[in-house]
């Protein structure tokens, strides 16, 4: 029986593929290294269109970690239709990790009886549950954690990947803000902070307004979690990894999702 279970969970995570029509959402700064301190300023948005705004997205969970590991919020944020924006101020010497998520979400499902479609939610895991009627049937509950981020660097770069364990995660590998054209890249992801075996890393540059195809190759992390990536072209990327887990019967939780996504910029030599 516990053979059978690692089974169907392998089975499902390595066949899952994500959708390259899909509306992609990135944070996206004005620079990603910096010789002096500035303030920096971001679009963050949802397009077909990698970097070309359409939807602005909500900043509420909006963190900017900074090298001595102290949290910050964003300055001046706004929520516009077709983009969102903000400012933060790049003062200490090494990395920052900007972010939007990494927190798990809860959803249900339910029928009752004499309705033609199923009831949804979205909330805390035990409001979600309280809210359940006592003559539902077909009671299903999913979790979900997407994580979105980049990295900005005033002089020398300093390592300050994500490590709480939850989701996908970035945890090594070449650093972001030190990529070159000409050099592959390896890249170390944990799921649920252990290797990410199996998943699939999908790289796409900018520029996909302009061209017939998204231009995105795939790649598969191997038992490590690491992939080495090659760029095509020098400019700006977004990197995506993502996952959807069925439990076995019986499990509290239906089905587990997991997305990553993060923005990069590789440089001419």
């Amino acid at each position: 029986m516990k053979k059978q279970m690692i089974v169907a969970l392998t089975v499902s995570v390595m066949g899952w593929p994500l959708v390259a029509d899909a509306h992609k959402r990135w944070l996206l700064p004005t620079d990603f290294s910096l010789s002096d301190a500035e303030q920096v300023s971001f679009d963050f948005t949802a397009s077909n269109n990698l970097f070309y705004v359409d939807k602005g997205m909500s900043m509420d969970g909006v963190e900017i970690i900074d090298p001595a590991g102290e949290v910050h919020k964003p300055i001046n944020p706004v929520k516009r239709k077709r983009r969102s924006v903000f400012d933060v101020d790049i003062e200490k010497e090494g990395t920052y990790r900007v972010m939007s998520g990494g927190k798990p979400m809860y959803f249900s499902s339910f029928q009752v009886p004499g309705e033609e479609k199923p009831s949804r939610g979205r909330g805390a895991l035990d409001e979600l549950k309280a809210k359940i009627p006592a003559n539902a049937t077909d009671v299903k509950f999913s979790e979900s954690i997407s994580l979105l981020e980049t990295y900005i660097t005033l002089g020398a770069p300093s390592d300050n990947f994500g490590k709480s364990g939850q989701g996908i995660e970035l945890v090594g590998g070449a650093h972001p803000n030190t990529l070159y054209a000409d050099e592959p890249s390896r890249f170390v992801f944990n799921l649920n902070g252990k290797p990410a075996k199996g998943l699939t890393v999908e790289v796409t540059p900018d520029g996909t307004r302009y061209r017939d195809e998204e231009g995105t190759v795939s790649y598969t992390l191997d038992d490590k979690g690491a992939a080495e990536v090659n760029w095509s072209v020098p400019g700006r990327y977004l990197i995506e990894v993502g996952a959807e887990i069925e439990m076995p019967k019986g499990n509290e939780i239906a089905k587990r999702y997991y997305s990553y996504s993060v923005t990069l910029e590789v440089l001419q030599p």
